[in-house]
């Protein structure tokens, strides 16, 4: 069995160890991972031989507390602080008063110790966790704290009952230092709660309940009772509670949550939709298609989680380091005592100072400053698409130097799409539409989309296998096919054919007996975002490269178009592997792919990305999953990476300099020369900064945002342009206009993308450079 626990009283890498190693030393206990930012202990565990009270027992003894069962009650923590915080007002009346001319009673000495004894009471988990950790030789913060704060107290009592006038009382000291942790505490797991912000949003995306369809009727019922192939109804303005497919009505579904796209997706019948997606208009009905473990948010938050929980070699680093500075900084205070006991022979400096090291260290600072940052590049991520399955790849990201690009379905939607005609005749599009609306065909499906109108009914209707569609409307013969068909009808080859071999697209003849109506030309498109992401790449000092198992003509075709000049034709999964190997020689490699001839290249490099809509073990292979199955997340994973290494940069730089800095203030190195010291609560005060700083700062790495793609919505015919000075002339002549234009001298087009203008002001524009527009068009429309 594995479950998750929260673990209460872990504040540093060092709590960390200490619970995973109380938790794997438990009998029974196969494995366990502990996320320090949430607070949680996964483990997994063999039933017949430990339960949870055992477990709980072991990391009690450890100085913790696993919560087993969470009550919904009050929060005694937080009512601690509070409580302890009022005390300590009250007793530092009793124990400055004085030095601000309050009238303080005689037996003010008294009460100050009442109080301290009350507040140390109230917070004595520091205590426990701290002296439980330093006697198993697993010192942590807390035991910084209270090692300091019981001395300042003893001291005190000592001096009280002692009744030496000389000497002053700490007991301010005493109360105050954990105090001030607790409150530091409390403001840092604020800040953790910001950093886990993301998973936990993702979980409660799902709603409670769902309208199940039950005999005809609409049954509300919990959303746990949902089975695979069970049937839900959802309303405008709903959450999707499962995934499935719509097998009635269409609507708007807003995916923001899940795929980082802000525009809505039109769904239709038989259009897949997600759990925790928002209809926004229109009731569907929808077959859940998976079960519950397996939807795609319950897949994304268990991947988020466990990056989350995985360790960058960085991070290693600082756990090493981390897990000796609590020893070494007890170490420091024993002997700062020491050295002052022989310099100056002053038990309260010496004192003084031997607290003041305890308690301004910062182990936390350390320990925080990677995973807090991991977490937050994750949630990120999560929150725009892109899931990061394995976080060591944020170290390489950045880096990245050459990017291998699979080309269908990767950079191509994979998809036959329409992309040209030829018309000899006023009926061809009727025909075309009024055949292929019967046919289940890919090729079919594409046409329809486009052209659905077609009203022709037909006698009969035939699909031949490997030719295309025939039909009848009394003797006359309809067909839509290739050359094979075609031929059935007339032994005359349209020289417009050669158009599609020269540039490897397919095409369909559509004929009325012996009459070629037209030709239709149909290629794998490439995605929108295909163009914005290679310049999106190349802007950032990275070299893309294509490979595609398809011919040298259709492969120089698409990396024209998305000006790529390094691409490979014809290629196997042995060459793409090898490609891999080859440019990682020279520099960080990533391979972005979808299909089981990408797996061993995936596997090869040193970041690999899959797409969402690819293979499964191209999901298997991959170090991160894109979501939307955009390739311009890949430069979104780049920028990512390279402000969350930055981030931790800083905060590893923060949180050592902290150390090197204030420890040998607080010992009092400078106080001879520049008689700078510093009291153990101011020392307190800063050690609790030092983590907020750390966590404040890795939230910075929520300011990454996807580039926004510029979609093209008109496409210009142009004639008369003759060389590379009139594709200047035209571009020119559109962007005094304020348009986002690519203008290709070889198509003779002009792609526009996201303008506003008019087709007569577009028209007018290139018409005054010296061109001609033989046609414009509206690609939405």
């Amino acid at each position: 069995m594995e479950k998750t626990y929260e673990v209460k009283g872990m504040t540093c890498v060092i709590c960390k160890g200490n619970v995973e190693r109380a938790l794997k030393n438990t009998p029974g206990v196969l494995s366990c991972k502990i996320n320090l930012l949430e607070n949680e202990a996964s483990v997994s565990f063999d039933e017949t031989k430990t339960n949870e009270e055992a477990m709980a027992k072991a990391v009690k003894d450890a100085g913790y507390e696993l919560v087993i069962r969470k009550n919904e009650q009050i929060d005694l923590d937080k009512i601690r602080m509070f409580v302890s915080a009022g005390l300590v007002l009250v007793l530092m009346y009793f124990s400055m008063g004085h030095m601000f001319g309050l009238h303080v009673p005689s037996y003010g000495n008294y009460i100050q110790l009442i109080l301290s004894t009350i507040i140390i009471l109230l917070n004595f988990h520091h205590y426990r966790s701290g002296f439980l950790a330093l006697f198993h030789l697993r010192p942590n913060m807390d035991s910084l704290v209270s090692i300091s704060s019981s001395v300042s107290f003893l001291y005190s009592l000592y001096v009280l009952f002692s009744g030496n006038p000389s000497y002053h009382l700490y007991f301010e000291t005493a109360a105050m230092v954990p105090v001030i942790v607790s409150i530091g505490k409390y403001i840092e797991g604020k800040n953790k709660k910001k950093a886990a912000k993301t998973i936990r949003g993702l979980a409660t995306l799902i709603p409670m309940q769902a309208n199940l369809v039950k005999d005809d009727e609409v049954v509300i019922i919990p959303i746990d009772d949902l089975k695979k192939d069970d049937i839900f109804v959802v309303g405008p303005g709903e959450s999707i509670p499962q995934d499935g497919v719509i097998i009635s009505g269409s609507s708007s579904i807003d995916e923001s949550m899940i795929t980082g796209e802000s525009l809505p997706q039109t769904k239709t019948v038989d259009d897949e939709v997600i759990g925790g997606t928002v209809n926004i208009n229109g009731e569907i009905r929808v077959r859940i298609t998976r079960n519950s473990a397996q939807t795609t948010l319950s897949k994304i938050i268990s991947l988020t989680k466990q990056a989350t929980m995985s360790k960058i070699p960085v991070e290693k680093f600082a756990d090493t380091v981390s897990n000796y500075f609590v020893f070494g900084v007890i170490g420091t205070a024993l002997l700062t005592f020491i050295l002052w006991m022989i310099i100056d022979k002053d038990i309260e400096k010496a004192l003084n100072f031997a607290m003041s090291v305890l308690v301004i260290s910062s182990p936390c600072a350390l320990g925080l400053a990677t995973p807090a940052a991991v977490m937050v590049a994750t949630g990120n991520a999560a929150r725009n698409g892109v899931l990061i399955k394995n976080p060591e790849i944020l170290e390489v990201a950045g880096k990245l130097k050459y990017v291998i690009l699979d080309k269908t379905g990767t950079l191509t939607k994979n998809k036959l799409e329409i992309i040209d005609l030829k018309e000899y005749d006023s009926s061809f599009l009727n025909v075309l539409s009024s055949l292929e609306k019967h046919s289940s065909h890919p090729i079919a499906k594409a046409i329809s989309e486009k052209y659905p109108d077609g009203d022709l009914n037909f006698d009969d209707f035939e699909q031949i296998s490997a030719e295309g569609i025939l039909a009848h409307i009394e003797k006359d013969s309809y067909y839509a096919g290739n050359l094979k068909l075609l031929s059935r009808f007339t032994k005359e080859i349209p020289e417009d054919i050669n158009y599609a071999k020269e540039n490897n697209y397919s095409f369909i003849c559509v004929g009325r007996n012996d009459q070629i109506l037209g030709i239709v030309y149909l290629a794998d498109v490439l995605k929108d975002s295909s163009v914005a992401a290679i310049a999106s790449l190349q802007k950032r000092g990275i070299v893309p490269i294509m490979c595609t198992g398809d011919n040298e003509i259709t492969a120089a075709n698409i990396a024209r178009k998305l000006n790529i000049a390094d691409y490979l034709s014809s290629v196997t999964p042995q060459d793409k592997n090898r490609l891999v190997n080859e440019k990682k020689e020279t520099g960080k490699t990533a391979m972005v792919g979808d299909g089981v001839n990408d797996a061993i290249a995936l596997s090869a490099a040193d970041v690999s990305f899959s797409v969402a809509n690819g293979t499964d073990i191209a999901y298997a292979t991959s170090d991160v999953v894109l979501m939307t199955n955009s390739i311009l997340d890949v430069s979104f994973m780049v920028d990512l990476a390279r402000k969350t290494m930055a981030i931790i940069r800083q905060n590893l730089f923060w949180a050592l300099f902290y150390n090197a800095l204030f420890i040998p203030l607080a010992a009092g190195a400078f106080y001879k020369s520049l008689n700078l010291s510093l009291n153990p609560m101011i020392g307190a005060l800063t050690m609790s900064v030092s983590s907020i700083f750390v966590l404040s700062n890795a939230l910075r790495i929520n300011t990454v945002h996807k580039e926004e793609i510029r979609k093209m919505n008109k496409i210009v015919l142009i004639e008369g342009m003759m060389c590379m000075h009139c594709v200047a002339h035209v571009e020119e002549a559109l962007k005094n206009l304020g348009a986002d234009v690519r203008v290709s001298l070889e198509e003779g087009k002009a792609y526009l993308s996201d303008t506003a203008l008019t087709d007569e002001q577009i028209r007018e524009a290139i018409t005054d450079a010296g061109y001609t527009v033989t046609g414009i068009i509206n690609v939405n429309e």
